[in-house]
């Protein structure tokens, strides 16, 4: 999907566009119950935005989500930022306000990143569908993806945390340079087909 992307448009400017494509799917008769969405790292988070989104505007949701390394949480204040600060060889956060001013705009200083407008991980999970989250263990995120495991799981949300050992950001997507990716996306592939029979569980 293409959406207006930051800094030329700030947040939430993409989430807008998501949840119109959504509506223009369910106006030409898609149901939701053929509808998956997906996304990665900054993408992951606008998939978690756009679902929350629906669900405050009353519209039905996908039949499921899946999530790889999401960026959940704009405040950047989780401890694997710390932690994996030198083993994350993709993402590097040292300049907080530089990245604060492309993602929320030119008045990023009266915004808040803990603003679950921008931040995910700070809006509430009632009424999610099944939601799969993937993550390596290895990067500056993860601890975005095992604070939204446990925030999903506490309001009852069928939650997967799939959690690759040692581990890059969005790691899958080197599927064709080792195995460890291509059991990730063959786990995926093999959760998608179970979400009915979970769901009527």
């Amino acid at each position: 999907m293409e959406y207006r992307l930051c800094p030329e448009h700030a947040l939430p400017a993409a989430v807008q566009d998501s949840v119109t494509m959504y509506r223009a799917l369910l106006h030409h008769n898609i149901s939701p119950s053929q509808l998956m969405i997906m996304g990665d790292s900054a993408g992951g988070g606008l998939s978690l935005l756009t679902v929350q989104a629906l669900i405050a505007h009353k519209i039905p949701v996908p039949r499921g989500v899946i999530v790889l390394s999401p960026f959940a949480d704009l405040s950047i204040a989780s401890e694997s930022h710390t932690r994996n600060r030198h083993t994350d060889v993709m993402l590097r956060f040292d300049k907080k306000a530089w990245l604060m001013e492309r993602l929320l705009g030119a008045n990023h200083s009266e915004l808040s990143p803990n603003s679950p407008v921008f931040s995910p991980l700070f809006g509430s999970f009632g009424g999610f569908p099944p939601l799969y989250i993937n993550v390596g263990t290895a990067e500056t995120l993860e601890d975005d993806s095992r604070l939204l495991y446990k925030k999903a799981k506490e309001v009852g949300v069928d939650v997967t945390l799939d959690a690759g050992l040692h581990l890059m950001h969005v790691y899958p997507m080197f599927f064709l340079y080792y195995p460890e990716a291509r059991n990730s996306l063959d786990s995926i592939k093999k959760w998608i087909p179970t979400i009915d029979e979970r769901k009527s569980r």
